[in-house]
């Protein structure tokens, strides 16, 4: 019998499923059916253990009917196997995925629109039949026919999962990663799904529960737990606290009868099978646990080998360099550069206005007098700050990412790096690096070199997991140089001055020409006041020098997706003869400052440009993308995904950046996201001016904010266990 899930009988809750549980399920029969007085039957009532009730798919059941003197006529059902729906959803989502070349969402819906859910049939016996179709000429026949006989094998998976909100692109990732197991992975393994990113436990979840998964399976239950690792991992966690950790894998698997020590229980087993691995009382993904052992090695192996030249009298080295430069250095930024020119590898750390820049400069300086023949490379997470790197110090650098030849595959990984060819390494805003990337730059240090690392381990940790940088310091392995003195001899001096004062958690802030707070307790009025006051400092810095920042994404209408759109509309309004494509709710037009969300290639999570050119080929559309430095990419429209617009960031995605003027809002509906480290990295961000528009009180919130939550991290423990 072909039929269809409609509805539970029995449990009345699929939740109270249990494994073996006795199920009634309403059933709508797919084909005509008659009883035996010859009347059509629009309902069945079927009975049997572990019935199917997922909504979307047909199941052909085996069976025997029965007539029970109670419940009347039933259909014992002995076994059933899935058929998958050819909806027009899940039709249509196939066709203009991408992978069949000349579809595309348009075309789609007319070849759906003339056969139906014969369309599949069609394009397999007759597909001589679209050219019926509008906008279909015999060259683009062709062009469809190749592509799809080259990817048909992977419509089921795209029909099947598109209802359940997996994109049709990845729903091809998947095919061509698991091939002809793809769908019997789908049907009977649906955790699995959970290997590839992009698709969350949760909808794994949902389609193993609408197939009868049992909520306490080990499959389901080791799923949940190593997601719950990976979800604190998409947090900044490397790891959690063993008793922490157990009661958020209740609170994610969310199954009454699941106790602590199931959970316990299948930790260990997880552990044993090497997919957990315990640190102390801290337990990680093996993954995770890989990345921090490796980066500490090899931290260790710079400390052993990393090797100095031997200068004959470095205060006279200073002495002569600070008369190049026509300055005197402070003493802590004298023996600042002292500690890094004679050590294998060394930490300076201090907020703005205490002299990094130019200690950096000075290093740089003093080394290639000394060493003409050797290979200096400096460079920093992101393209604005290397090139700010290179400005101030007048030395070529690159971000991480050039220097070591990586490039970012469709998952957002990195590939394996090159060996940097360089004696002396100077990287700036080390604060982002996140633990791969660490990890990754340590990997590619050839024997004895030196290295310098400098950031403000104030700052907010990197995007990525880990606190490598805080980390570092705090192993007290490192030789370490702390700038705390704020040198005032440049505009912009309260900036810094204010960012001391927070760092040290007083809120009796300086207010002037250079940082001003603007008063706004309502929502709306704030978000109409930065929009204003963005317009007003472009027209005074240019949009390049220009930032708004929020610490929320979406939710109110000072969030960065809300103001981005309103911004664009002013800086970038539409005129005839500019082009657009639109995404979904996204819209982009030519002359946009867009953000990649992240790392693709050599295009980095946080990069900004413009876009350039949007040019279309039938159905087909191309977005380019500037992003400077000679970078420029180009994105279909299945990849759009990967831009948002640039004029406003969150505070996260602004690290590693600085702007001559810098707006932030601040409102007490915040309160959940406020902290020191975020208000210290969204002023730090400010050269010339700071605009701060919102509550006081929410202000203060931030500064005096300490008890946030610190990154499950062993790092820093690894380098003094490994020392001792």
């Amino acid at each position: 019998m072909l039929c269809q899930f409609e509805r539970l009988v029995y449990p009345q809750n699929a939740r109270a499923i249990n494994p073996g549980s006795y199920m009634v399920a309403i059933y709508r029969p797919c084909d005509k059916l008659r009883d035996s007085s010859g009347k059509t039957v629009s309902q069945v009532k079927a009975v049997g253990y572990c019935l199917p009730t997922a909504s979307n798919l047909r199941y052909n059941m085996e069976g025997h009917w029965s007539k029970n003197a109670k419940h009347g006529l039933q259909f014992e059902v002995d076994s059933y196997e899935e058929v998958i729906i050819p909806t027009r959803e899940g039709v249509i989502a196939y066709l203009s995925s991408g992978q069949i070349k000349g579809i595309g969402p348009k075309i789609a819906e007319r070849i759906y629109d003339a056969f139906g859910d014969m369309t599949l049939e069609v394009l397999d016996k007759e597909p001589d039949r679209l050219l019926s179709i509008s906008g279909i000429s015999q060259t683009k026949l062709k062009r469809i026919c190749d592509s799809y006989l080259t990817n048909r094998g992977a419509r089921d998976v795209v029909a099947f999962l598109a209802p359940h909100g997996v994109t049709p692109n990845r729903a091809v990732k998947l095919f061509r990663e698991y091939g002809s197991e793809t769908m019997d992975i789908v049907k009977n393994h649906p955790y699995r799904l959970c290997e590839m990113a992009g698709i969350g436990f949760r909808t794994a979840d949902k389609i193993a529960a609408g197939m009868g998964f049992d909520a306490l399976s080990t499959e389901r239950v080791d799923a949940g737990i190593l997601f719950t690792l990976m979800e604190a991992e998409s947090r900044g966690h490397l790891c959690m606290e063993k008793r922490a950790f157990v009661k958020a894998c209740l609170k994610t698997l969310d199954t009454p009868k699941l106790t602590e020590d199931m959970i316990a229980n299948r930790a260990v087993r997880l552990v044993h099978d090497e997919q957990l691995v315990c640190y102390g009382d801290m337990l990680f993904r093996a993954k995770t646990a890989r990345a921090e052992a490796h980066l500490a090695s090899q931290v260790k192996r710079q400390l052993r080998n990393g090797k100095t030249h031997t200068y004959t009298d470095l205060d006279q080295e200073l002495s002569q360099e600070e008369a190049k430069l026509h300055l005197r250095l402070a003493p802590e930024q004298r023996e600042a550069v002292k500690m890094a020119l004679s050590s294998g590898i060394s930490i300076v750390t201090g907020g703005p206005g205490t002299g990094k820049t130019l200690i950096q400069k000075a290093i740089l300086d003093i080394y290639q007098k000394n060493n003409p023949a050797k290979e200096i490379c400096c460079c920093a997470p992101t393209g604005r700050a290397a090139r700010r790197m290179e400005q101030s110090t007048g030395y070529p650098s690159s971000t991480v990412h050039k220097a070591l030849g990586i490039l970012a595959g469709d998952d957002g990984e990195y590939g394996a790096p090159e060996m940097l060819d360089a004696d002396l390494v100077l990287v700036d805003e080390v604060s982002m690096l996140d633990i791969y990337l660490a990890g990754h730059l340590f990997d590619a240090l050839k024997y004895g070199c030196q290295v310098v690392l400098v950031g403000d381990a104030d700052q907010l940790p990197s995007v990525g997991p880990g606190a490598v940088l805080s980390e570092l310091i705090a192993s007290g392995t490192i030789p370490v140089a702390r700038l705390d003195r704020v040198f005032r001899q440049s505009a912009g001096s309260r900036i810094a001055a204010n960012a001391r004062l927070i760092r040290h958690g007083s809120v009796g802030l300086e207010y002037g020409s250079d940082f001003e707070f603007l008063d706004s307790a309502s929502i709306a009025e704030s978000a109409q006041t930065i929009a204003n006051l963005y317009l007003q400092e472009i027209s005074r810095y240019g949009v390049d020098n220009v930032v708004l920042l929020s610490p929320f994404r979406q939710k109110t209408e000072t969030g960065v997706n809300a103001l981005n759109e309103a911004l664009r509309d002013k800086v970038n309004p539409p005129t005839a003869g500019k082009q657009e494509v639109t995404k979904g709710s996204r819209l982009f037009r030519v002359g946009d400052k867009v953000m990649q969300n992240r790392n693709h290639e050599d295009i980095s999570n946080g990069d900004i440009g413009y876009v350039t050119g949007i040019y279309r080929n039938g159905d087909d559309c191309t977005v380019r993308v500037d992003f400077g430095d000679g970078r420029v990419a180009d994105y279909d429209t299945q990849d759009l995904d990967m831009l948002d617009l640039g004029y406003a960031l969150t505070i996260h995605k602004s690290q590693g950046s600085e702007y001559k003027s810098v707006i932030i809002n601040l409102q007490c509906a915040h309160a959940v996201m406020l902290t020191r480290p975020l208000i210290y990295t969204a002023i730090t961000r400010g050269k010339e001016k700071v605009t701060i528009v919102g509550e006081r009180r929410a202000l203060c919130i931030a500064i005096k904010r300490t008890d946030t939550d610190q990154r499950g991290t062993c790092l820093a423990k690894r380098l003094q266990d490994s020392a001792t």
